[in-house]
């Protein structure tokens, strides 16, 4: 059974460290951030100063993941362009509950039990890599179909869709 809990500025030094890992670094955060660095990208995040919403993920009362979602409206650089529905950014930061199916049970618990209905939407889009095949299939299982590749940072990716 995944939960969530909201993202708080005590997580900052797990989140740090997760932001370290190898598989993290491959396609989520390709640069080094220090606790510093952190502190200052989430903590407007955790106060309510962004309009957007963080969570951490458990499984069994263990944290493992990180989730973000957000109105595209508000971030008009978000999703390719897209201004309806909302974006999703997640990752699992444990390795050890890597390759446990637990991407794909803690993206369809959150935008369908959380994130939609947060915000009141029926759509919602994320985006991968080309490469990150892991993710592009945890993503077509949860019934995001591909919408259209795009250049984010020099990067190939593929923008999905699921509508409600």
């Amino acid at each position: 059974m995944i939960a969530f809990r909201p993202l708080a500025a005590a997580d900052f030094p797990m989140l740090t460290g997760w932001l370290a890992e190898p598989h993290v670094r491959r396609f989520v955060q390709k640069t080094p951030m220090t606790l510093e660095d952190v502190a200052t990208k989430y903590g407007p995040r955790v106060r309510g100063e962004q309009p957007i919403i963080c969570h951490v993920a458990q499984s069994d009362g263990a944290d493992f993941g990180y989730l973000q979602a957000y109105r595209n409206r508000d971030w008009p650089d978000a999703a390719d362009g897209q201004t309806d529905g909302i974006s999703l950014d997640l990752h699992i930061g444990e390795p050890a509950f890597l390759g446990r199916g637990l991407g794909r049970a803690m993206l369809d618990a959150y935008v369908r039990g959380l994130a939609l209905p947060h915000f009141a939407q029926t759509t919602a889009y994320i985006a991968h890599e080309l490469a990150n095949t892991a993710a592009l299939a945890c993503s077509k299982v949860v019934g995001f179909t591909p919408l259209r590749e795009f250049v984010e940072d020099g990067e190939a990716m593929l923008l999905l869709r699921l509508k409600l």
